[in-house]
C-alpha cells in the first residue's frame, strides 16, 4: 500500500519566522534540474521509493515542508509553447527566451552572456554536474553560447575557465582519440590547469583545490538501470560540493542536472524514468545536507520541462489494481537501450517476448509481441498516435498494460514544471514562475548588475529557427 507523506502546504499563512527563512541573500546557490520531469514523475517517484527502498523523497519532503517555497514554472519557449532543453535552460542561464535548439543566441544572432561566465567575473566558484555529456543542452545554458545546440565539438572548449567543475559524459568532445576532428581538448584543459579524471577512482583521488574536468563515459552516463563503475550523480555532486565547501570563499553557483529522466521518457520507459529520478532524487539529497551545514545556501529544484506526460492510470475493477501493476517496475533489470540491443536486428516476436521475460519479469501475449516486432522491423501504422509509431513507442504502450503507466507521446509537452527552493532568497520562488526571472533573481543575489539584450515574440517572428 502507498502511504504520502505530502500536506503540500498546510496552513496557508506562514509564521514570520518561516517569511524570514526563505528571505535574505544567500551566498551559495545549487540550482537542481530533473530534466523532463513532468509533475506526475514526483508522484510517481514517491511510489517507487517507498515499495523498492522503504523511504519517501526529499523532493517530496520538501513540497511538505513549510519553510520551503513551492511553485510552478512557465517554462515556453520565444518560438513555441512546447520548449526544449537548450531554450529552457537558456533563459534560466541568460534571462531571455530564445528559440529552440539555440543557446544562448538570440534569433538575430546576438550572443547572449550566460551565468556561470558573469559568476565566475564576480570571484564565484562556479560548477556543472551532469548524467548526459557535459556540453549537453541544460548544462550547455549555463556556461556556454552556441548557435545550435548539437554542435557540441563547439561548446566543449567554452567551459575553460568559466567553469572550475565540469563533471558528465561527453568525452568523445573532448579526447582527440574520438573527436572526429583530432582536437585534444582534454590536453588543452590540463594546460590550463584541469586535472582530467575520467573513472570514479581518478575523481576520488583528484586534489579538490584545482579545477577538474571529469569525463565519466564517451556519451551520457548510463542510465541507472544500467549501472557501470562510474560515480553516481550523488556522488559527483557530492565530490563537487565539498571541493567549492574548501574552495568557495567568496560563495559559488552550481547546476546539477538529472538528464536521463528526459531520455527514459523520450523513449517511453517508465522503470529507467523512475529509477533515474531516484539517482536524481539522491543527489538533490546530498545538496539539501549540504545546506543543512552551510545555512547561507539556497537549494532550487525544478525541471526544465515536461516529457511525455506519463501517468498512473486506474487499474482493474474500482482501480484497486494500480499498485500491483506499478509494483511490476520493481523487477525491471535494464532499461529499452539494452532490450534494444538484446532484440537484435529484425526481431521476430518470439525474440521479443524471451527478452522482455529475462529483463523486466513480464511475460507479454504473442499478439502484443507481434506488434513490437513489427515495428521493431520497420512497418508504420502499427499504432494510431503517430508519436509513438515506432518500436519503443510500441513497447511502452504493450508494457503499459502491465505496469499501469502510459505516455501521451515522445516528446516534450507544455506543462509547467514544478520549482521547489529552500534556504535564504528563496521566497521570489513561490508561485508562478516566469523562466526568464530566475537570471535576475540568481545575478542580484551574487551582486551580479547585468541584463542581456531581449525579443520580444513579435521582435522573433521575422526570423527562421534553426
Amino acid at each position: 500500500m502507498f502511504s504520502l507523506p505530502l500536506g503540500f502546504g498546510g496552513s496557508a499563512a506562514l509564521s514570520s519566522a518561516q517569511v524570514r527563512a526563505k528571505g535574505g541573500q544567500p551566498k551559495n546557490i545549487i540550482f537542481c534540474v530533473s530534466d523532463g520531469m513532468s509533475p506526475s514523475v514526483l508522484m510517481m517517484g514517491e511510489y517507487l521509493s517507498q515499495i523498492a527502498r522503504g523511504k519517501g523523497t526529499r523532493w517530496a519532503a520538501m513540497m511538505n515542508d513549510m519553510t520551503a517555497s513551492r511553485g510552478i514554472q512557465d517554462v515556453a519557449a520565444l518560438n513555441s509553447p512546447v520548449t526544449d532543453s537548450s531554450s529552457s535552460s537558456s533563459a534560466w542561464g541568460s534571462g531571455s527566451r530564445i528559440f529552440n535548439a539555440a543557446v544562448n543566441i538570440l534569433p538575430d544572432g546576438t550572443k547572449l552572456t550566460p551565468i556561470l561566465q558573469l559568476a565566475k567575473q564576480a570571484g564565484k566558484k562556479t560548477a556543472l554536474v551532469t548524467t548526459a555529456t557535459v556540453t549537453h543542452a541544460t548544462p550547455a545554458g549555463f556556461g556556454a553560447s552556441q548557435a545550435k545546440r548539437d554542435d557540441e565539438h563547439l561548446i566543449a572548449p567554452q567551459y575553460k575557465g568559466r567553469v572550475d567543475y565540469v563533471l558528465g559524459g561527453g568525452q568523445r568532445f573532448f579526447l582527440p582519440e574520438i573527436r572526429k576532428d583530432k582536437m585534444d581538448l582534454a590536453g588543452d584543459y590540463a594546460k590550463a590547469g584541469y586535472q582530467v579524471v575520467k573513472t570514479k577512482a581518478e575523481m576520488l583521488a583528484a586534489k579538490k583545490a584545482a579545477p577538474i574536468l571529469g569525463l565519466f563515459a564517451d556519451s551520457h552516463v548510463p542510465y541507472t538501470m544500467d549501472r557501470g563503475d562510474g560515480p553516481t550523480l550523488a556522488e559527483m555532486t557530492s565530490f563537487t560540493l565539498d571541493a567549492l565547501a574548501g574552495e568557495a570563499k567568496n560563495g559559488f553557483i552550481i547546476q546539477v542536472e538529472g538528464a536521463r529522466i528526459d531520455h527514459a521518457a523520450h523513449n517511453n520507459d517508465i522503470a529507467s524514468q523512475l529509477w533515474d529520478q531516484l539517482a536524481y532524487d539522491d543527489a538533490l539529497g546530498v545538496c539539501l545536507d549540504f545546506a543543512a551545514k552551510h545555512s547561507d545556501t539556497l537549494v532550487i529544484t525544478t525541471s526544465d520541462h515536461g516529457n511525455s506526460s506519463p501517468g498512473l492510470n486506474g487499474m482493474g475493477l474500482e482501480y484497486v489494481d494500480s499498485g500491483k501493476c506499478f509494483e511490476r517496475i520493481v523487477k525491471g533489470k535494464s532499461s529499452f537501450d539494452v532490450l534494444g540491443r538484446l532484440f537484435g536486428t529484425k526481431p521476430s516476436g518470439a525474440r521479443i517476448r524471451e527478452v522482455i521475460e529475462a529483463q523486466r519479469g513480464i511475460v507479454i501475449t504473442p499478439d502484443e509481441a507481434e506488434l513490437v516486432a513489427a515495428s521493431a522491423n520497420g512497418k508504420k501504422g502499427v499504432v494510431i498516435n503517430k508519436l509513438q509509431d515506432r518500436a519503443f513507442g510500441v513497447l511502452g504502450q504493450v508494457l503499459s498494460n502491465y505496469y499501469g503507466v502510459a505516455y501521451t507521446g515522445m516528446t516534450h509537452t507544455s506543462e509547467y514544471p514544478l520549482i521547489t527552493s529552500t534556504g535564504p532568497g528563496s521566497l521570489p520562488f513561490e508561485g508562478l514562475v516566469r523562466n526568464t526571472e530566475v537570471f535576475p533573481r540568481l545575478t542580484k543575489y551574487m551582486g551580479i548588475d547585468f541584463k542581456n539584450p531581449s525579443m520580444t515574440p513579435e521582435q522573433a517572428s521575422k526570423f527562421k529557427a534553426v
